[in-house]
């Protein structure tokens, strides 16, 4: 069978006739109306590019181009929809994170967080002290022992005992000046 030819006046008038109901149409279910004519120019160029092929069987030129038109517009609401449920399901995951970061803040105690801190400064600047220092801080501070029982328990003097103490002080101070 012998492909059917179309008449370029037949198209130029189909065209002119037939734009603005196209347009329409496909603006209907597109809703935007840039979107409803690019999908009817496709639809032209489309069968423009097929009119003279072989295996083109055509005969209704309304209808063919009708039919790509509300096949696009199949298409592109497709695509919307796939898009609209991708962005549901990423905005499904910000809510779920956004959730889980406001939950987290309200557990968040910071003053847990720095006594937490604070204490391993104090730990880590005690063990860096020189070993008699740290033996006195603690008989002062953990022991509770006067400075008078600690020099006699080191054979040094009460001023030996406050030297000691203020090195350990001045360390924790120089440590822990963040914090205080």
């Amino acid at each position: 069978m012998a492909p059917i030819t179309h008449d370029n006046n037949d198209f130029t008038t189909i065209f002119r006739s037939s734009k603005n109901g196209f347009i329409q149409f496909a603006y209907s279910y597109l809703g935007n109306m840039q979107d409803a004519e690019d999908v009817v120019m496709e639809a032209y160029i489309q069968y423009w590019e097929n009119k003279d092929k072989e295996t083109f069987r055509a005969t209704n030129i309304k209808g063919y181009i009708f039919t790509i038109i509300r096949n696009r517009c199949i298409d592109m609401l497709e695509e919307r929809k796939n898009l609209l449920k991708k962005n549901d399901e990423l905005y499904q995951h910000l809510i779920g994170e956004i959730e889980l970061n406001i939950s987290s803040l309200k557990d968040c105690d910071p003053s847990a967080l720095f006594t937490n801190e604070i204490e391993t400064i104090v730990n880590e600047t005690i063990e860096a002290l020189p070993n008699r220092t740290r033996e006195i801080f603690y008989e002062r501070y953990i022991e509770q022992k006067s400075y008078k029982a600690i020099a006699e328990n080191f054979g040094i003097s009460v001023k030996g005992v406050e030297f000691h103490i203020s090195k350990s002080l001045n360390m924790l101070r120089k440590n822990l000046k963040d914090y205080l």
